[in-house]
């Protein structure tokens, strides 16, 4: 007969622990009427600990103790009752996950790869500069507009492992670049219509809209084997969309809300030498809510995700010209599903 028994390696478990201990302190200074300045300092002593061995059982030990001095200043000036400029600057950090950390394999289902830990990660540093200008029609709405720029140290990346994989799968591991750079802009717009029209169905509607574009880049240095030394930074859209429509009628207990969203493609993974980047491509995401009040006490709501439910699709940049065209190939395409609810509350 046949006998089942399961089998594990020093590299398939792990302990780990997160410690943080945190202070802030901050003052705000108002200068004259219009303008307000305030500031602080953050100050993080976190320790990132994991414990576990390699497959041939090697002990590894990360014990990563890191004071992180994360000074911030705001300032905002008022132009008028409805309009004000702010401008920030900030430093924050990005920490590895433990998985990220972790120097085991394991399997993702959704994408059909074997992702891999990488204990020498480093804490990735981030300085944000941004300035923006906001004009408030009235309670609720809301005009801006902004630019701003982020500094990366070390940002953490995945990236292809060359020669490894079978059975089509793929094998991704976490690295740290050594520097990058995002500049972008961005607008938005809340606005309710019943300022415009006073009656009808448009009285009860208001809009919401948010779009950023943004361009980055990422230098590699002496870490760029097999790679372009400057390139997109991976995860990060070119563009992001977001718009909304939203209908509330109190006297007809009636509300429902339409949501849309899309990304520009970005970098999913960092190729190598024979595996080009892979891209994920954009696709159109509407959500739906419905909320129905029924007598004084029922209400029912109906709520739809992913309505259109396009396929998500990722794309080799086979011909490596650092874009997507018709030339390249499709690595893997799926669909995620819509996802519907449909519940009846009762208030007491």
């Amino acid at each position: 007969g046949f006998k089942l028994e399961e089998g594990t390696n020093p590299s398939d478990r792990y302990t780990a622990a997160n410690t943080l201990v945190a202070g802030y302190a901050g003052a705000t200074v108002n200068l004259a009427t219009t303008t307000v300045i305030s500031a602080g300092v953050r100050a993080e002593h976190n320790t990132q600990q994991l414990n576990s061995a390699t497959f041939g059982g090697r002990r590894v030990s990360v014990n990563n103790p890191i004071l992180s001095i994360l000074p911030s200043i705001n300032a905002s000036r008022s132009l008028s009752e409805r309009s004000q400029v702010r401008v920030a600057w900030a430093t924050t950090v990005n920490r590895p996950e433990f998985r990220e950390l972790a120097p085991f394999s394991f399997y993702d289902f959704s994408f059909n790869n074997v992702l891999t830990g990488n204990d020498s990660l480093k804490v990735a540093t981030i300085q944000n500069i941004d300035a923006r200008y906001e004009f408030y029609p009235s309670a609720g709405e809301t005009f801006s507009v902004g630019v701003f720029y982020k500094q990366f140290t070390n940002p953490i990346e995945m990236f292809f492992l060359p020669g490894a994989g079978s059975g089509g799968t793929r094998n991704f591991s976490y690295g740290n670049a050594e520097e990058a750079r995002s500049v972008g802009a961005e607008v938005e717009l809340r606005r309710s219509l019943n300022g415009i029209f006073t009656k009808g169905y448009l009285s009860h509607v208001g809009v919401m809209f948010n779009a950023a574009y943004i361009v980055t880049e990422v230098q590699l240095g002496d870490r760029a084997a097999g790679q372009a030394q400057q390139r997109p930074l991976m995860g990060q859209s070119p563009y992001i969309v977001n718009a909304g429509l939203y209908y509330q009628d109190t006297e007809r207990k009636l509300q429902y809300n339409v949501l849309y969203n899309v990304i520009g493609p970005r970098l999913f993974a960092v190729g190598t030498v024979g595996t080009p980047d892979i891209y994920e491509m954009p696709r159109n995401v509407i959500d739906l809510t419905l909320t129905k009040g029924i007598g004084k006490r029922l209400e029912l709501k109906l709520s739809a995700q992913d309505v259109l439910n396009q396929r998500t699709l990722l794309v080799q940049d086979s011909n490596d010209n650092g874009g997507i065209d018709d030339q390249d190939e499709e690595i893997m395409s799926f669909q995620r599903g819509a996802y519907f609810t449909l519940g009846l509350g009762l208030r007491f």
